[in-house]
């Protein structure tokens, strides 16, 4: 189900990260977890921290199939505990850091609680910073995990990194656009070698985050209920536009960043391989979805391309308005590794759409 596409590099990328030693924060979230497995397939020596590592959270850590419980280190730790990162760091004489944990995803979840968001977002960061800031044995690269928001409302075609201004307002993306300064702060007055990627909206199979985000929740909606309901499309999304890429993609791009010295300090853009509306999207998954179920049922199949995307005027909606237009351009980055998204779009869309088919319809791993 899982499409896995090799990049060009990828030869020269199995050596090189063969034994090392790889610390992934977060590494039970959706992509913390797709980076830590494709560590482990690679050779490497593998620590996956996170606040909750239960062996019962739906994770691809977690899954049967894959065994990775079995091929990594887990710690149970905060990112927010300065000494725990500290003590952490210290003792893991990592070659590499990859820090994804985050507390809040998505807007709605951040503004909820503003200043837990803050202090997982921005101070967690810093303490990684610290840390490496303090230890005798340096790793050779810290890379941050940022995101296209905080670029704010876009203005012109496309976001570039050292031509747009950074105006994210929210509460996430003020949060992650701190800890993206701060980035650059620790590289220009410390010397530590971070890199920052500024990441499009990420899709693919094993992201379990199915009251937020956009695919699980459509997918939550097509599959979980024993009659397809339509995926739900916000009001004020209606005009949204945001760029999409497939999850092994963006682990391609960061095994070339950590592989090309030469990025260290920068900060890039991750485009997305596909650029859509938010309702073009959804049709989208509904098309495919359909054309997956057809292969099973055909009368279930008929249903959800009948009803469609429903449209649903969201009564919680903050003052605080969601970026209309998001688009990254990724020409920095390109330029820098030869990394440019290959994948077809419905190709992965459809494997994605399948893994949570079967999760849905024969039960969570």
């Amino acid at each position: 189900m899982n499409i896995h596409h090799t990049h060009p590099h990828s030869h020269k990328i199995d050596e090189y990260f063969n034994a090392k030693k790889v610390l992934v924060t977060g590494g039970f979230g959706f992509v913390g977890g797709h980076v830590s497995k494709r560590f482990v397939d690679l050779g490497a020596d593998v620590s996956v921290l996170d606040i909750d590592p239960s062996p019962t959270r739906m994770s691809i850590m977690n899954c049967k199939n894959h065994r990775l419980r079995d091929s990594v280190q887990v710690i149970e730790a905060d990112v927010t505990d300065k000494k725990s990162m500290l003590d952490i760091i210290t003792e893991g004489r990592f070659h590499y850091i990859f820090h994804f944990a985050a507390y809040a995803t998505v807007i709605e979840k951040a503004l909820t609680a503003p200043y837990d968001t803050i202090m997982a977002n921005t101070m967690g960061w810093i303490n990684v910073l610290e840390a490496c800031r303090m230890v005798a044995h340096k790793p050779a690269m810290a890379f941050l995990a940022s995101t296209d928001k905080v670029y704010g409302e876009m203005d012109g075609d496309a976001y570039f990194e050292h031509l747009t201004p950074l105006r994210g307002i929210g509460v996430y993306d003020s949060a992650k656009l701190a800890a993206d300064v701060f980035s650059r702060t620790y590289h220009e007055a410390f010397g530590l070698p971070t890199i920052t990627l500024r990441m499009c909206n990420i899709y693919g199979p094993y992201d379990y985050n199915i009251a937020y985000r956009l695919l699980p929740k459509a997918m939550r909606n097509i599959f979980g209920k024993q009659t397809p309901d339509a995926p739900e499309l916000y009001f004020n999304a209606i005009e949204h536009q945001r760029d999409y890429l497939y999850i092994d993609e963006l682990v391609n791009a960061i095994l070339l960043l950590t592989r090309s010295t030469h990025c260290r300090g920068e900060v890039f853009n991750l485009a997305g391989g596909t650029y859509l509306s938010t309702p073009a999207m959804l049709r989208t998954i509904v098309e495919v979805a359909a054309e997956v179920e057809a292969r099973y049922d055909e009368s279930r199949a008929k249903q959800i391309l009948s009803n469609g995307i429903g449209v649903k005027v969201n009564n919680n909606a903050s003052t605080m308005q969601a970026i209309s237009k998001q688009h990254l351009n990724g020409e920095k980055l390109q330029a820098a590794t030869g990394f440019a998204p290959d994948s077809d779009f419905r190709d992965t869309l459809r494997s994605t759409i399948e893994f949570y088919r079967d999760t849905f319809m024969t039960g969570w791993e």
